[in-house]
């Protein structure tokens, strides 16, 4: 009489069910790696733009503002002159030959 786990030539059911298990958590070690790396990625750029940031300082910007030109006056519409496609000519066929073999 065999048991769950034991067969005739060893324990291939153990064998087996630890495969699947260590699968399982081989997903899941991948799986808390990759998630860790993505969130410490993610603190560190936002700590680097903390330090480093990119954008200039306001008073600057105001500064640096062009002159304001009158508006121009409205411009008139302008048309376009569109011509459809014309259709290629279907080709005619001739009638199909017969092949008679021997």
């Amino acid at each position: 009489m065999e048991t769950l786990f034991l067969s005739k030539n060893g324990y291939t059911y153990a064998l087996l069910i630890a495969q699947s298990i260590g699968g399982f958590f081989g997903v899941v070690l991948i799986f808390a790696l990759c998630f860790f790396a993505v969130h410490i990625v993610r603190y560190a750029k936002l700590t680097w733009q903390e330090k480093h940031p990119t954008e200039a300082p306001k008073e600057e910007k105001e500064e640096e503002k062009p002159e304001e030109k009158a508006p121009a006056p409205p411009q008139e519409p302008i048309y376009y002159i569109v011509k459809r496609k014309q259709r290629r000519a279907k080709p005619k066929y001739s009638e199909p030959k017969e092949i008679r073999f021997k």
